[in-house]
């Protein structure tokens, strides 16, 4: 690769020799910028002007593995972009259905346990539950199901909706970022469909479909060891406590007893617990969310 002096130096010959000189230029500079995307590298700070956090009337998918992550680690932001008219999509990879020590628990029971606890929380964020989809698959298998398949039904969620902006677990970058099972598995296919949906000649069978090839313009990833961008989510930190105690049966006893008797007494002590915990972020006084914020992973 040239060294941008190089490059510098080529770009003033050519200017001198005229149009189409300049069209070679073009089109060696897009090889550098093909060659740069891939590899992708961590953004500074995000200075911008385009918040996500003051949009109106715009599409937000959310890739989550599990009911609940997209809650904790976004539930503010998300209260916002309801608030604000945003139509919010939730998609899901797994049931949850292996969060259990309870003797008396089945794989059944709590996959429908966890659905109604993720449609308790959206309704609580502004969320409607017809906006949530469920892929279905099992609890920490995900890495197990077949990739192309898998990332087939992500790209068609993302054709299908056409967002503005995806919000996913942090894959790395430039390195891979290390996280559990599903979490690791649900943040690469993620983006790897995300580059799909771009592309009308991956999936052709979508595009017969009728699913369109779209690019996201952005993602803003969370669970993230490089963050970049900041929400300041304090005037909505008790809508992000409450919804986050929907997800009742992944706390205390009730991982290894379950009971769903005076859940709604349970829920109000675990919104107090929460409102004390690590889930919730503090910086300079103020309750706040992370994300990594790109524009490096549409296509």
């Amino acid at each position: 690769m040239y060294p941008v002096s190089c490059w510098l130096s080529v770009t003033a010959e050519s200017i001198r020799n005229g149009p189409q000189a300049l069209s070679v230029v073009a089109a060696l500079l897009l090889l550098v910028n093909v060659a740069n995307a891939q590899v992708v590298t961590a953004e500074p700070e995000y200075k911008g002007q385009d918040r996500i956090e003051n949009w109106r009337d715009k599409t937000v998918l959310v890739v989550t593995p599990h009911p609940d992550d997209e809650t904790f680690s976004a539930g503010g932001l998300l209260a916002k972009l309801a608030a604000a008219g945003n139509n919010i999509q939730i998609l899901i990879y797994t049931t949850d259905n292996a969060g259990s020590n309870d003797p008396t628990m089945t794989r059944e029971r709590l996959a429908e346990i966890r659905r109604g606890e993720e449609e308790d929380a959206c309704a609580v964020l502004g969320i409607p539950k017809d906006h949530i989809t469920w892929l279905g698959h099992d609890d920490g298998m995900l890495e197990y199901v077949d990739r192309r398949e898998l990332t087939l039904q992500v790209t068609r969620e993302i054709r299908r909706h056409r967002p503005d902006a995806v919000f996913s677990i942090d894959p790395g970058a430039p390195y891979e970022q290390w996280h559990k099972s599903d979490h690791r598995s649900g943040a690469f296919i993620t983006v790897d469909a995300m580059r799909a949906a771009a592309w009308r000649l991956y999936f052709p069978e979508l595009e017969r479909q009728g699913y369109k090839h779209h690019r996201v313009p952005v993602a803003f990833f969370y669970y993230s060891a490089q963050p970049n961008y900041t929400v300041d989510i304090t005037d909505v930190l008790d809508q992000k406590a409450r919804a986050a105690a929907c997800h009742t049966s992944q706390f205390g006893n009730m991982v290894t007893s379950y009971d769903d008797k005076n859940l709604d007494e349970k829920r109000e002590s675990l919104r107090k617990l929460l409102l004390a915990s690590p889930v919730i972020k503090r910086k300079e006084g103020r309750v706040v969310e992370e994300f990594r914020r790109s524009t490096a992973y549409g296509g």
